[in-house]
C-alpha cells in the first residue's frame, strides 16, 4: 500500500508516524480501526495466497524431483558435516595456540 503525502510523493505504508496528522489519510498512524483492519486483511489475503502457491508448488516439486532432491540434500549434509568438523578442529587449534601464548607471555612477565 502506498501513502500519498501532501506533495504528491508516495511513501511506504510502514511509515513511522506518531499521529494521524503526520501521515494524512494513508492509514498508518490512523485511529480508524476499520481502515486498519481492512489494510491488515488485504495484506493477510495476499500472504495467504502466496503460501497456498508455495504449498502447491512444494507438492509438485517433491513428486517431480523428490529422489534427486533427496540425493542433493544428502550430499549437502555430508559436505556441511565435513566443513563443521573442520571448523571444530580449527577452533581447537586456535584455542591451543592461545593457551600456549598465554603461558609463554605469563612466564616472560614473571622475569
Amino acid at each position: 500500500m502506498e501513502c500519498k503525502s501532501e506533495t504528491g510523493d508516495t511513501e511506504d505504508a510502514t511509515c513511522s508516524c506518531t499521529s494521524e496528522m503526520e501521515c494524512g489519510d494513508c492509514g498508518c498512524g490512523t485511529a480508524d480501526p476499520v481502515k486498519q483492519s481492512t489494510e491488515l486483511l488485504h495484506k493477510a489475503f495476499h500472504d495467504a495466497l502466496y503460501q497456498a502457491h508455495v504449498e502447491r508448488l512444494k507438492k509438485r516439486i517433491d513428486s517431480s524431483f523428490g529422489p534427486s532432491l533427496d540425493k542433493a540434500t544428502d550430499a549437502m549434509i555430508e559436505t556441511a558435516s565435513k566443513v563443521w568438523q573442520s571448523m571444530l578442529v580449527q577452533s581447537e587449534a586456535k584455542k591451543e595456540l592461545e593457551s600456549k601464548l598465554q603461558k609463554i607471555f605469563s612466564e616472560t612477565s614473571r622475569r
